[in-house]
């Protein structure tokens, strides 16, 4: 986010667009056995999200490159096989309706950052794995978009296990 925003209307689309300081692309990962997990026993699954290297984030695109983000073809490839390509004209809720919930519910700050959803092909991971993401504009690829992330075991104390 470029500014602050609160209790935006959803309507005031210039509103919502000019708080927009640029976009990046980014996988939103999830340990599916910890939310189902946590989901079967009607807990909290935020843990399931917050993994090391479980939101990479491309380098910050800045606004102009993106003349109309409802106009954005994304693409993941896993392996370098396509799992997913869409454009964000599918979005369920244009980015003004998103940014007036989210702010009804607590101020967006100056940096804060908004994803927006994700197309279909969601799928899973194995350690070793290697996923390329980014974004097309008119067809261009825009460079800052691009993300390379091998999937790794975390290592480390923690060892899930079924409670």
């Amino acid at each position: 986010m470029g500014k602050m925003l609160r209790d935006l209307d959803e309507k005031d689309v210039k509103g919502a667009m000019d708080a927009i300081d640029g976009y990046a692309v980014s996988i939103d990962m999830t340990a599916r056995n910890a939310q189902d997990e946590a989901k079967r026993k009607g807990l909290p699954w935020s843990i399931a999200k917050g993994f090391d290297t479980f939101l990479p984030m491309s380098k910050y695109i800045p606004k102009g490159k993106i003349r109309d983000p409802h106009d954005v073809e994304l693409w993941l490839d896993v392996n370098g096989e396509a799992r997913q390509r869409d454009s964000t004209a599918l979005m369920l809720f244009r980015i003004p309706r998103v940014l007036a919930e989210i702010s009804q519910c607590m101020t967006l700050e100056q940096g804060d950052v908004v994803l927006t959803g994700t197309p279909k092909g969601v799928g899973s991971v194995e350690v070793g794995d290697i996923m390329t993401a980014g974004l097309r504009v008119d067809g261009e690829e825009i460079e800052e978009g691009r993300i390379r992330v091998e999937v790794k075991e975390k290592g480390g104390l923690y060892e899930y296990q079924e409670t």
